[in-house]
């Protein structure tokens, strides 16, 4: 770790020591507001990060519901090009600052460039992060926080002291984007030994790609845990608490592929109050997992002996336990007391044991292991409280897409796709030429995988329509759950299914994926791209076990492998919205598409928006 600050005319180059940044040579310890400004990761060497402002993550944005966000983006990388999306910023008559490359915007090149305006809607945890291959494992991402208007039933407190941000990630030592992509293609090997690095799974069997996890980070900091137990003693982010007060975490999760199952030490209750910045009903847990993408917001009650504790966000990975690992990001919860010192490097927190029945919110399966004791409460268990919920807006008929994301294939050929499409980015920026993109699809069908920029249309030419689509992540592409988010719109969730799981085991069974009970897929290959119900009155939108006792609003969802998810929205913000897993190393490889909202009624882009295309020098 090197560091430069304003006051150093030299650069000094640290380590990590006991829960300190230090002098390398000299042992010199720095004051926590020096020591604040480091850009540490998990300090074990350096690497290439992106900084924004100088900051890794970027410096939080904080507004008020409604008002006008302008930022200036200026592009100082020497090399690469980027955007900056706004992760759950509906972007009503702004669309095309949603900044997806080739999508909504050009990508800004070197030294150019952007300003992005746009409403601060819906309000709760939201956060920014680049959008053009996946920088976002580099560190350009930030938390983004869009405070509510003042008197409004909801939860407390939303700001001030009291309230902390969480950004997590997952974090690799050695890699910059572009080759943890190609790993993930053609593998990671071990140079001393000429091993391939395995994948890993959770419980369940669900896989995870090919992406090497050293470390967790939160805020930027992490340790590196070189065995189960030992770690390199770097600093933590710290959250200061009172006794006996109650305390808002915004958990963000800008990991690029594994979810975290989230618990604060000795801390048997916490209380899950947004996700996805939504109000839910409050509902207590002793941990929750998050997925990329996606954003929780839980309270704390400081009821404990003062002391110092962590909060732990743990990968769901049952491999590395095996391995002697310990796949973590950590912070330091310390209450403060005259009587109290705070531990700069404390023990590992000891496995919690669920002597009762504990309550995990949000798992990507339907069981943990009976011997576990601990339950799965589902988005199909929580009740929205959020004041801009409507569910009437989306009741009645309503128009209805099945969709498919997972990884089908065959003869070596298993891309990330959408119904059998491996999306191809556009040429040209789509909103602002929608003329001039290649949609043509033709060569995809029911047996073939094809490469194409995919678009669906909605509302042509009326808009305010009712939407309902059917996530799916069946036949032979699935084995991996994917975090689904939606650009341009929040949904309600109507329905999450999950396949058949063995209850004592927790696993999904053997040909228990929806596709073998609600859903038909009458494909040979069984890729799914034209899925539909196996009971023909559920069609259109009648499916008759929808959750009408306020749905929870989200952005992104976790589509578990077998399973599928059914979502309502209305088509009420004409725009190019992209529609994508969140797992950067998925997303890239093609599992994305394009929903081209009422293009008749498209807001005209700024004067002087940025063009960018093809050229072909023919010569003349």
């Amino acid at each position: 770790m090197i560091y430069k600050g304003p006051n150093s005319p030299q650069a000094i180059l640290l380590k990590p020591l006991n829960g300190r940044a230090v002098n390398y040579h000299t042992g010199q310890t720095y004051d926590q507001q020096i020591e604040d400004t480091f850009v540490l990761a998990d300090g074990n060497h350096s690497k290439i990060v992106i900084l924004l402002n100088g900051r890794f993550p970027g410096p939080a944005i904080t507004a008020y519901e409604y008002q006008d966000i302008i930022v200036h983006v200026r592009n100082l990388l020497h090399t690469d090009a980027v955007t900056i999306h706004w992760h759950g910023m509906q972007q009503k008559n702004t669309p095309w600052s949603d900044g997806v490359a080739f999508v909504s915007q050009c990508p800004i090149l070197p030294g150019q460039n952007f300003t992005y305006q746009f409403k601060g809607k819906p309000f709760g945890t939201s956060f920014y992060h680049a959008h053009i291959g996946d920088q976002r494992t580099m560190g350009l991402y930030g938390p983004l926080i869009i405070l509510p208007m003042r008197g409004q039933n909801i939860s407390q407190p939303q700001e001030g002291s009291n309230v902390f941000v969480v950004a997590i990630q997952d974090w690799n030592h050695n890699d910059d984007a572009d080759v943890l992509y190609q790993k993930m293609l053609v593998g990671d090997y071990d140079m001393n030994t000429g091993r391939l690095y395995n994948t890993t799974s959770d419980l369940s069997g669900a896989m995870y790609s090919r992406f090497q996890f050293h470390s967790g980070l939160i805020n930027g900091r992490g340790r590196f845990y070189l065995t189960n137990n030992q770690t390199n003693g770097s600093p933590l982010t710290r959250f200061v608490v009172q006794s006996n007060q109650t305390y808002r975490f915004r958990v963000i999760s800008a990991a690029t592929l594994y979810p975290f199952r989230v618990f604060v030490q000795q801390h048997q209750s916490i209380y899950i109050v947004a996700s996805d910045g939504f109000e839910i009903e409050k509902e207590p847990v002793e941990s929750f997992i998050i997925h990329p993408g996606e954003r929780i917001d839980f309270l704390m009650v400081a009821n404990q002996t003062p002391g110092t504790y962590l909060l732990v966000t743990e990968t769901l990975e049952v491999e590395a336990k095996q391995r002697n690992q310990y796949h973590v990001a950590e912070a330091i919860i310390f209450y403060n007391s005259s009587q109290n010192k705070i531990n700069l490097n404390p023990a590992k927190a000891k496995e919690e044991v669920c002597l009762t029945t504990c309550t995990v919110f949000n798992c990507p399966f339907a069981y943990y292991p009976a011997a576990e004791n601990r339950r799965c409460l589902s988005l199909n268990d929580v009740r929205s409280a959020d004041p801009n919920s409507h569910t009437e807006d989306v009741e009645g008929n309503a128009i209805e897409h099945f969709f498919n994301f997972a990884f089908p294939g065959d003869k070596g050929y298993t891309p990330g796709s959408v119904n059998g499409h491996q999306f191809r980015p556009p040429s040209v920026g789509a909103y602002e030429h929608p003329d001039t993109v290649d949609y043509n699809c033709d060569a995809c069908n029911e047996t073939i995988i094809c490469q194409c920029t995919y678009a669906v249309t909605l509302d042509s030419p009326n808009k305010d329509k009712i939407y309902q689509f059917v996530l799916t992540n069946i036949g032979n592409g699935s084995g991996w759950s994917h975090p689904i988010h939606l650009h341009g719109h929040s949904f309600y969730v109507m329905k999450i299914a999950f396949g058949k799981y063995d209850k004592n085991s927790g696993r999904l069974v053997q040909n228990g994926g929806q596709d073998n009970q609600d859903l038909i897929c009458n494909d040979p290959k069984r890729f799914c791209s034209y899925a539909k119900w196996r009971n023909d009155s559920w069609s259109n939108g009648s499916h008759p076990f929808l959750n009408w006792n306020n749905p929870p609003q989200k952005d992104s969802i976790i589509v578990p492998t077998g399973g599928y998810v059914v979502i309502r929205f209305k088509a009420d913000n004409p725009g190019v919205w992209f529609f994508h897993c969140h797992i950067d190393l998925h997303n890239t490889n093609g599992m994305g598409m394009m929903i081209n909202e009422s293009p008749i009624n498209h807001p005209n882009v700024p004067n002087g928006f940025q063009i960018c295309g093809t050229s072909l020098n023919d010569g003349n």
